[in-house]
């Protein structure tokens, strides 16, 4: 299912958040405790405890973004949505894992077009294209991690793959912008882009039913 393997990323950073908000709520109570222990009582060796606890509250803060993973998730779905508009022929995989490897496929899809791995991306900055690259913000879109998967997707399937990326946010053009071989196009083109590429190998049904089945066995659902 698109974006389950995002959401539960999401779940967990959420759980990990209440869990660091409960231990930093703990030590500046113990922090807060010691120190008037050692106010009342003048024991000066209570005194490098409070501040280790009181320090230590401080640090204690969640790992990973948890609104992050929700967005991401949300972006998924979305994309998914989308490229429901593919004809029939299009065969269309959501969320897969690539064993050996880290971070998951957000959409494998193969069709008369060819191989395509697609990343979804959600932008709440203005997109804005600068010295050949795609901007959101003051932050450049990396299509590193989805020209990877293309790679190893293609590799293990024997045909090349073609990687893009589908992003969620304003300003971007309809055409998108090509980076380091890689198309970001806004997510609502991205379905048209795939289905009306005229440059490429082109699959017949009998290559995209085999291709479908062993992709299905090479990445499973995440």
């Amino acid at each position: 299912m698109a974006g389950a393997s995002a959401a539960a990323e999401g779940r967990r950073a959420h759980r990990s958040a209440r869990n660091h908000r409960l231990g930093s709520a703990t030590l500046a109570v113990v922090a807060a405790a010691l120190a008037v222990t050692w106010s009342t009582t003048g024991d000066r060796r209570l005194l490098p405890a409070a501040l280790v606890a009181l320090a230590l509250s401080w640090w204690f803060r969640p790992a990973g973004d948890a609104d992050r993973w929700q967005r991401g998730a949300a972006g998924e779905v979305a994309t998914a949505r989308l490229l429901a508009r593919l004809p029939r022929r299009f065969v269309v995989l959501h969320d897969r894992c690539s064993p050996g490897a880290g971070g998951n496929i957000d959409h494998l899809i193969i069709g008369p077009s060819g191989l395509w791995v697609v990343d979804s991306k959600v932008r709440r900055a203005r997109l804005r294209v600068y010295r050949r690259q795609v901007w959101a913000g003051e932050s450049s879109v990396d299509v590193t991690p989805v020209s990877t998967q293309a790679l190893r997707v293609g590799t293990a399937l024997g045909v090349p793959a073609t990687a893009l990326v589908a992003v969620h946010g304003t300003e971007l053009g309809r055409r998108g912008k090509k980076v380091t071989g890689v198309r970001i196009v806004p997510a609502a083109r991205a379905a048209d882009r795939i289905r009306r590429r005229r440059r490429g190998r082109h699959l017949s049904k009998r290559e995209i039913v085999a291709l479908a089945a062993r992709a299905e066995q090479l990445f499973p659902p995440c």
